[in-house]
């Protein structure tokens, strides 16, 4: 008599099991909690670079400005400092801008005599005190 015999599993079944698929999940993820904080780091290295680069725009902006106005020395001495607030475009970090005039040439018997001052700009985060950004540069000026 013929009696049939159960179907056993061939050794070359196809596809993966639950267990493969889990544990590969798993794995998936230690990967990717491990490469974390790579990216937070990158984020905020980015943010940094982002308000230092607004900082250096920002004081480049100051020296045009105190350029433009270099007829005599009084108009350099009297280019006003900027102060940006926390919301402008420089991804939310409060900037403040203070300027520095050197002396003015000396007298000379022609009062538009041309001469150089020393002109400096510096960026500051307002929150933390921290300098992002400082320009330096002599701006010619006609007379007194």
């Amino acid at each position: 008599m013929f009696t049939p015999q159960a179907k056993s599993a061939s050794a070359n079944d196809e596809g993966f099991t639950l267990v493969e698929v889990v544990v590969s999940i798993i794995v998936l993820a230690l990967i990717a909690l491990a490469l974390l904080p790579l990216l937070i780091q990158g984020i905020k290295q980015s943010a940094q670079a982002a308000a230092i680069a607004s900082a250096v725009q920002l004081a480049n902006s100051q020296v045009d400005l105190a350029r433009a106005q270099a007829t005599t020395c009084t108009a350099v001495t009297a280019t006003p400092a900027v102060t940006v607030s926390s919301t402008a475009t420089y991804r939310g970090v409060p900037l403040v801008v203070t300027k520095t005039v050197g002396a003015c040439p000396t007298p000379t018997p022609s009062a538009t005599a041309p001469g150089t001052i020393p002109f400096t700009a510096t960026v500051t985060r307002s929150d933390t005190g921290e300098t992002l950004a400082t320009v330096s540069t002599k701006i010619l000026v006609t007379g007194g």
